[in-house]
């Protein structure tokens, strides 16, 4: 057998890398969010404090797999170069034992890595976007004055002359309708731009204005009118509170219930119209304007049921990414033998890169669509799984 303390000598390495480097890793994907929230909202440094809890809960997500890796690649790369590994097997101890406490290392980390990918997509990145939507008054004011416009990706966007105190100067306003298709055009001789943080709304006081629709409808504002915009229209970033990977895990069954049980009321209305067009004779009505637009809707509920149901999967297989990276990357290392951290892990994660990813995206997009069944997303697991299996073979028989 092999002896405990070597187990404990391992292990305590790896612990001791793992929680080095994600404390460096997890710093620096979050200094890269915070720039990249930089870049496009231009947000005040008041906001980035208070973004931090969600941004280093984003990062983990990220960091947590990669650093385990990593440290895994450091301490069995030099225990092989350090020629340990053939000591060990000269002592007549089997290989397989310097792969199991690493094996039971990347299961505890990866249980938690769950939680985290659950947490990171339906808690942290929502409530990023409230922080940045109740912010947006220290962020449109600052653009506006210095760059005298202001777009966001949600179909707003003003442009003005000048700003004064808080009121902005010959402002043009550029608003789409909520499905994006209709735009209205809105020129004022000053306007006034305030919040609603209870109602989520932006309320736009407009002096003197003339609206523009999308059909050439003009219409005159003499005096003082109010128009109100949601504030996550009106922010450069933003998804709707209603996606898939908005849900928790939790949460998740239920709404598949929910549009489950709205497709199964829009087939009996289906039906219903079909039995009675057939009934009175009117087989053209069987594909009326309305019966079309409900199969839209049932198709469109359809996609929705398969991200919902993809989201669970995809959360599991990502956290549990942390082991199919142990057991690839262990006896990868060991065969390298190279006591270089960065050589070894650039190299096993050459694998990662080719295979691992590029399966984990075909699976996402294919199960997004319904094509594959939301399983499939544990392929990329399954072939790290392989090749760790593959590479232990050949160390053990070598």
């Amino acid at each position: 057998m092999l002896p405990g303390k070597f187990n404990r000598y391992v292990l305590w390495d790896i612990i001791k890398m793992f929680l080095l480097t994600l404390v460096s890793m997890t710093l620096v994907i979050s200094l890269m969010f915070v720039g990249q929230q930089l870049v496009a909202e231009g947000i005040s440094f008041l906001t980035i404090i208070k973004l931090m809890p969600f941004i280093t809960l984003i990062a983990l997500q990220y960091s947590v797999p990669a650093t385990l890796l990593f440290s895994v690649c450091c301490v069995y790369g030099r225990i092989s170069a350090d020629n340990e590994v053939i000591a060990l097997k000269s002592a007549g101890i089997s290989p397989m034992q310097i792969f199991r406490p690493v094996w039971v290392f990347g299961l505890l980390v990866s249980i938690p890595a769950v939680w985290l990918n659950d947490q990171a997509v339906s808690w942290a990145r929502p409530g990023m976007q409230q922080v940045v939507v109740r912010s947006i008054e220290q962020i449109l004011y600052p653009a506006l004055r210095s760059h005298r416009s202001y777009t966001s990706e949600k179909g707003f966007s003003i442009h003005v002359e000048d700003v004064e105190d808080r009121w902005l100067i010959k402002p043009t306003i550029w608003m789409f309708s909520a499905n994006g298709g209709q735009l209205t055009t809105i020129h004022a001789e000053k306007a006034k731009i305030s919040f609603n943080l209870e109602k989520d709304v932006l309320a736009i006081e407009l002096v003197d204005s003339l609206v523009d629709a999308n059909r050439g409808k003009k219409l005159k504002w003499p005096g003082i009118q109010t128009v109100e915009l949601p504030l996550l229209q009106a922010t450069r970033n933003g998804e709707s509170s209603t996606s898939p990977s908005n849900y928790s895990m939790i949460e998740i069954p239920q709404e598949l219930q929910t549009q489950s049980e709205l497709n199964a009321r829009r087939r009996e209305q289906l039906a219903t119209q079909a039995s009675f067009a057939m009934a009175t004779g009117r087989l053209v009505s069987i594909q009326s304007p309305v019966s079309e637009h409900i199969q839209l809707q049932i198709q469109e509920t359809e996609r929705r049921m398969a991200r919902l149901r993809a989201e669970p999967m995809r959360r599991w297989s990502l956290g549990f990414s942390c082991l199919a990276f142990v057991w690839m990357g262990v006896p990868m290392a060991i065969l390298i033998r190279s006591a270089d951290y960065w050589w070894s892990f650039g190299l096993c994660f050459i694998p990662i890169l080719l295979v691992y990813y590029p399966l984990f995206a075909l699976a996402l997009e294919l199960s997004k669509k319904g094509t594959w069944p939301a399983v499939s997303l544990w392929i990329g697991n399954l072939a790290l799984a392989a090749i760790g299996t593959w590479l232990m073979r050949k160390i053990i028989r070598a």
